[in-house]
């Protein structure tokens, strides 16, 4: 069973799904702040990721039903940052979706060491003293929580995962609000309906709380 957060006991039911390298802890402004609007919130970490166990044949369909079996089988709303929107895809369907620069297309395809190299090398990364460097508009405690994550990530959980989705296009089909960074890497800017946070990175929400909330809100 898959490790989870929860804030709130609200009569809706609201469930976040982290990307690669995070976990739930980087929902520990967005949880809190749903669960005030009359929420339960329902944060997973997935496999290989916080404090759930690696799975080193990971596959987008294994991690959806581990997600799946999770969290509560009525979701009012679920927000997925990233290739946590692959996840959610294929493991839940909300009453509203949201996707945070969530990827569009078919996936590169790589090769195993390649996947490899690049995860342990951006692991490696994610200090507080690279974070600081990096994401100066971040709150600390949005740098605290990415670091902590880095210590627990799994990097044979994301290689598995990666190379099996190579070249499978994982785009989200059931509708929903996509919200993209200013100029990001996986959203088009042409995208119909999509919301930028201007000035946002890839983790839109950090540095970006209340533009973040009220597009999801909205």
């Amino acid at each position: 069973m898959l490790n989870v957060r929860e804030w709130g006991t609200g009569p809706k039911t609201a469930v976040l799904v982290h990307g690669i390298l995070s976990d739930s802890g980087c929902w520990w402004r967005v949880g809190p702040d749903l669960a005030s609007r009359g929420y339960r919130v329902v944060a997973v970490d997935l496999p290989g990721h916080g404090r759930s166990a690696p799975m080193r044949d990971a596959t987008v369909e294994r991690m959806a039903e581990e997600v799946a079996r999770a969290v509560p089988s009525e979701v009012d709303l679920a927000v997925a940052h990233s290739m946590g929107s692959f996840v959610l895809g294929a493991a839940l369907t909300p009453r509203r979706a949201v996707y945070v620069d969530a990827p569009t297309g078919a996936s590169h395809r790589m090769p195993e060491e390649a996947v490899r190299a690049t995860y342990e090398k951006a692991r490696s990364k994610r200090t507080l003293e690279a974070l600081a460097e990096r994401h100066p508009g971040w709150d600390v405690f949005d740098r605290e929580a990415e670091a902590a994550a880095a210590k627990h990530f799994d990097v044979e959980t994301a290689v598995a995962l990666l190379v099996n989705s190579g070249g499978r296009d994982y785009t989200p089909t059931q509708g929903g609000l996509v919200i993209r960074a200013e100029g990001s890497r996986f959203v088009p800017e042409d995208t119909p309906g999509a919301v930028t946070i201007k000035g946002a990175d890839h983790h839109v929400w950090y540095g970006h709380h209340e533009e973040f909330m009220a597009a999801v809100n909205g």
